[in-house]
């Protein structure tokens, strides 16, 4: 997401926060920790938020263009390493933004179980999405990895 866009998607997701709280659609589960599903309850706002905006740049045909490198690690980077990463963002903004929502969820360590309570989706419609999306992306990956 480009930086110019970043005060708008944050100002969506307070407005978003907001709205849900008065509607009273923050319901925690009273096991929980309510610091914790607070957390998660912002960041699937924050999700939900930045998938809608992906949405919108990909009907307008927009590629976001971000910078790699905080996710290159390890103590001797390779010359390589920021082009590999940026690539690797690229061919993931090829998975249509549902799929892509889903398995950006997983990936930070979200059940698929708490990825469909924030995205509003069934269980099964959530791990439809995480296959297909996983499936495409690494076909993808594949073609990729080909090409160069």
């Amino acid at each position: 997401m480009p930086a110019r866009d970043l005060d708008d998607v944050l100002q969506e997701c307070l407005i978003g926060a907001i709205v849900a709280a008065r509607e009273g659609r923050y319901r925690p589960a009273l096991s929980t920790d309510p610091a914790n599903a607070l957390r998660r309850w912002l960041v699937g706002i924050a999700v939900h938020q930045a998938a809608k905006y992906h949405e919108k740049a990909y009907r307008r045909r927009e590629v976001a263009v971000a910078d790699p490198l905080p996710l290159v690690t390890g103590e001797e980077p390779s010359p390589h390493g920021p082009v590999e990463a940026r690539s690797v963002l690229e061919v993931l903004r090829l998975v249509h933004p549902r799929e892509r929502a889903v398995l950006v969820l997983v990936g930070t360590g979200e059940a698929v179980t708490e990825v469909a309570r924030v995205l509003g989706v069934p269980v099964g419609t959530a791990f439809s999405r995480l296959r297909r999306g996983r499936r495409r992306l690494a076909a993808m990956l594949a073609r990729w990895s080909r090409s160069r």
